[in-house]
């Protein structure tokens, strides 16, 4: 089961930490100025390295070279967070390993020549981290890692030079943003050196009220002191997020509570979205079951987990007939009604 099946997620703010550790190899040039040649020896240094040092690892991991998917496929992997959009960019070899559960993804070939990147469900960003840091432990044996006594690992951006270290955490913050307590949010946690971003990090905004919270820089700081001060931002913003929503709940508010039912009622019976209109639906109803507004009635799946299904790409993987906007918002309709 992939980890975004798991349906104990709409029982969360917190939907997934996420760790994510930059490396370079010392003998190649950056990603910006390598050419094909060497970053298809960057490819098969790092397979080797991975496969040769975990046993059985053949069981668990799938080598993927990105040159023998679709643009289609490429964008799927996008919407279920397996790799970046600046994966994407360029022409240059790309590969990535891939864990069966999706909890491991490690592009090749991205901004740096190695992205280990681990998620978890929910708020578990220790189990994230310490997975992260075993492969990383790992790769150290095997690859001569870019790195300087006083800055630490090198990176492609200066932003990452240090620990190499990214932690995020994604939340659903449906009464943040009707309270438009947002931008409040983003300007107080970035004097404490992090952002919140939309769904798919820089640059993407928010879907389905669905942000990412994490560290700026990664110099200066231990990996441990990271992991804390990340972790200890984001729950003073889910205690925020929690206290509005146990005041709408306290109210007993029937406009709240109607509201929430006739989402619902429209994804159920409904028999075309276009994916705006989805997620919001979408997001009302995840609101519901978090408040226990639903006596019976439940979705069969868990409300993020159908968020993605439904993005465009992966309608695309699962119903190959979709040709134009009308069948894409058909098709979205009927996986909803299945799934709700």
């Amino acid at each position: 089961m992939k980890w975004y099946e798991n349906k104990n997620i709409n029982d969360n703010i917190i939907i997934s930490s996420r760790v994510r550790l930059a490396r370079n190899l010392k003998e190649y040039p950056f990603c910006n100025f390598l050419d094909k040649q060497n970053a298809f020896k960057i490819i098969n240094q790092s397979k080797q390295a991975i496969f040769n040092g975990f046993s059985n690892c053949e069981k668990f991991f799938e080598f993927i070279d990105m040159q023998n998917k679709t643009d289609i496929e490429k964008m799927s992997m996008v919407e279920n967070h397996l790799v970046s959009l600046d994966f994407l960019k360029d022409d240059l070899p790309k590969a990535i390993i891939l864990q069966n559960d999706e909890k491991v993804s490690i592009m090749l070939n991205e901004e740096d020549h190695i992205r280990i990147q681990s998620i978890e469900p929910g708020d578990n960003i220790e189990k994230a981290f310490e997975r992260a840091n075993k492969i990383d432990d790992l790769l150290s044996e095997k690859l001569n890692f870019a790195f300087e006594k006083d800055f630490g690992f090198l990176t492609s951006c200066l932003t990452n030079l240090g620990t190499g270290i990214r932690v995020s955490f994604m939340v659903h913050l449906p009464m943040l943003e009707k309270f438009n307590q947002i931008n409040e949010i983003s300007q107080t946690i970035s004097k404490f050196g992090m952002t919140i971003r939309g769904i798919y990090g820089e640059g993407s905004k928010a879907l389905a009220s669905i942000y990412q919270i994490s560290n700026q820089a990664t110099l200066g700081k231990t990996e441990t002191q990271i992991l804390t001060d990340i972790k200890n931002i984001t729950n003073q913003i889910v205690l925020k997020e929690k206290t509005l929503r146990n005041s709408i709940k306290e109210e007993n508010n029937i406009d709240f509570i109607d509201k929430i039912y006739r989402s619902y009622g429209i994804l159920k019976y409904s028999k075309k979205f276009s994916n705006e209109e989805a997620l919001k639906h979408l997001s009302n109803v995840w609101l519901g079951i978090y408040l226990n507004i639903f006596e019976k009635d439940l979705p069969k799946s868990n409300i993020y987990n159908i968020m993605m299904l439904i993005q465009p790409a992966n309608l695309m993987c699962r119903y190959n007939k979709i040709q134009n906007k009308q069948q894409f918002e058909i098709y979205r309709a009927k996986l909803i009604n299945q799934l709700i």
